[in-house]
């Protein structure tokens, strides 16, 4: 069994959001009184609470938050994100291909999904549902987990564990992502990654990581699920 934990934002699913109604900088007003723009920093593959650090940063404040305040940032963007998609100024779309993919691997018995993402947990499963994904993960592990991602494979793994009721190594996990922090996360536990460049960074770049498989898009399931099966 091997359990394929995937990464979320321009992996498997596209956020877009309209013009000043960025749910992630409306929290970031409402509880750190600060007026930023996440699109100021590159975010891919980073957890919300380092990116949280990295915005306070650039609003001249050189501070950790506390983890009530992370809480509370937690909960008021979940309430934004939910107000953007029920207004519709926030869609969300599964990236072309990939339910077909997760339609293949959910049917074959040597696998398990998972999820595995910076998102905070609240933000992460509103975007699962608006993306009509979300009845393929039955776990994850979040940004609200743990601020650093190389943290959440084992978080991640143990709840599956607890779930099914069986055993599994690391190293029977896999991360399939589209960044290289994607990649770093399954390096420094010892697990493969398989990459897909349906996000901004390029195919070569996510294929000089030297990851088990790399895609330029997810339009090739057989080539995909293949590749997983010989992991």
């Amino acid at each position: 069994m091997k359990l394929l934990l995937f990464d979320l934002d321009g992996t498997i699913l596209h956020a877009r959001h309209a013009p000043g109604h960025v749910p992630f900088d409306q929290a970031m007003h409402d509880v750190f009184g600060v007026d930023v723009s996440i699109r100021a920093i590159r975010p891919d593959g980073k957890t919300d609470p380092l990116i949280v650090r990295e915005l306070l940063a650039l609003a001249g404040r050189d501070e950790a938050p506390e983890a009530a305040t992370l809480a509370a940032f937690h909960e008021r963007l979940g309430e934004r994100f939910a107000a953007a998609l029920a207004t519709g100024t926030t869609r969300v779309d599964p990236v072309p291909g990939v339910r077909g993919l997760l339609e293949r691997v959910a049917r074959d018995e040597r696998f398990a999904l998972g999820v595995l993402t910076g998102n905070l947990e609240a933000a992460a499963e509103l975007k699962l549902r608006a993306a009509g994904l979300d009845a393929f993960f039955p776990v994850g592990a979040f940004g609200s987990d743990h601020a650093e991602r190389g943290a959440l494979p084992e978080i991640a793994r143990a709840r599956h564990c607890a779930r099914s009721g069986a055993g599994l190594a690391l190293a029977d996990c896999v991360i399939i992502g589209d960044t290289p922090l994607d990649h770093a996360a399954a390096a420094c536990n010892g697990m493969e990654s398989v990459l897909v460049a349906s996000g901004r960074i390029p195919l070569e770049d996510l294929m000089a990581l030297r990851p088990a498989a790399a895609f330029g898009d997810w339009s090739d399931a057989d080539a995909i699920h293949g590749a997983l099966a010989r992991l």
